[in-house]
Order: structure tokens, then C-alpha cells, then sequence
């Protein structure tokens, strides 16, 4: 597997072991995907649906975090092997503010590094964990989500909020 959907995908394992771990809510979340989306599968509360960023959904699905990664690669000095920097953006939707901003936080304390997996291995993949990339003090960014007057009056966006993060990527052996 190439390294773009490695890292993608890695994000998104380290995203779900927030909700389902036990120690950060008090409840272990029931995760679900586009596949269970796509098969109207009824979710079991508590529930969030982790998606990636071209799934449609409806406000119905509520809480969604929507998984947005651009990935480019670059060369540290000549002649040197090119490494990858992912850029993530993360969409919270939650069924109300309180919601999304406590999604947003667990997620901002608990991922500071991602764990990049090799999902060509067999059985459970090796792991390389690299940082976050740090801008300064921070290492997320987050934003409430630009809603226009149209949008306001329908409300459900106004339940949303935009993580941002950075993190070099290697090739785990």
C-alpha cells in the first residue's frame, strides 16, 4: 500500500482508538464507516461515524468526523531520499456545540503523534510513530466552520469545527 492511503488511514485508526479506548470518555463509542453509511445500517448509541472526506451524509448521521488529507513529498537536502508531509484537516459535526467541542478537544489532547502503519504486513501492521508537527506552541489548529447567512438559519453547520494538523510520514521496517 502506498504511503498516501498509509497515512490516511493511520490517522484514522489513531482517530477511533480515541473513541473506543475507554479512558478518555466515559463511554466506548460504536464506530462506524462508509460501508455502514452506504447499507443504512441503524448505529447503536453512542456512535460516530468516521468518514472520509467525499461521503455524503445527512444531519441524521450526527456526530461525523469527515477526514480530509492532502499529501505531497519532498526532498530534505539533494541527493536524499524524498519523504512525505501529510496535511490534515478533521470536520467535527456534532448534534449540538457541547458535543463538538468536547470531540474536538479529545481528539487535539490525545493525538499529539500519529501511528504510521505498514498495512502490508501480515497479521497486525508494524507501527512508526512520528510527531505532529509543531507551529510554535500548537500542533492542531481549530476553527468553527465559515457559515454563510443561508446555512445559519438551517443550523446544523453551526455544530461543526475544523482541526488542522501536519505530520511527516516514513516507511515503517
Amino acid at each position: 500500500m502506498f504511503e498516501i492511503r498509509e497515512a490516511r488511514l493511520s490517522l484514522k485508526r489513531d482517530i477511533e482508538d480515541v473513541f473506543t479506548s475507554g479512558s478518555i470518555f466515559s463511554e466506548v463509542y460504536n464506530i462506524y464507516d462508509e460501508g455502514d453509511l452506504r447499507a443504512e445500517t441503524t448505529p447503536t448509541r453512542p456512535f460516530v461515524y468516521i468518514l472520509d472526506a467525499d461521503v455524503q451524509f445527512e444531519q441524521k448521521q450526527f456526530p461525523v468526523i469527515v477526514l480530509a488529507t492532502d499529501y505531497a513529498t519532498d526532498e530534505f537536502q539533494l541527493g536524499s531520499e524524498p519523504f512525505g508531509m501529510c496535511e490534515a484537516e478533521v470536520y467535527v459535526m456534532g448534534r449540538n456545540r457541547g458535543e463538538r467541542d468536547d470531540f474536538a478537544a479529545a481528539i487535539m489532547k490525545n493525538i499529539t503523534s500519529i501511528h504510521i502503519r505498514d498495512f502490508d504486513t501480515v497479521g497486525y501492521p508494524l507501527e512508526c510513530t512520528v510527531p505532529l508537527i509543531s507551529r510554535g506552541r500548537r500542533v492542531w489548529d481549530a476553527k468553527q466552520f465559515p457559515v454563510t447567512d443561508e446555512l445559519r438559519a438551517e443550523g446544523s453547520l453551526l455544530n461543526g469545527m475544523v482541526l488542522s494538523c501536519q505530520f511527516y510520514t516514513e516507511t515503517c521496517t
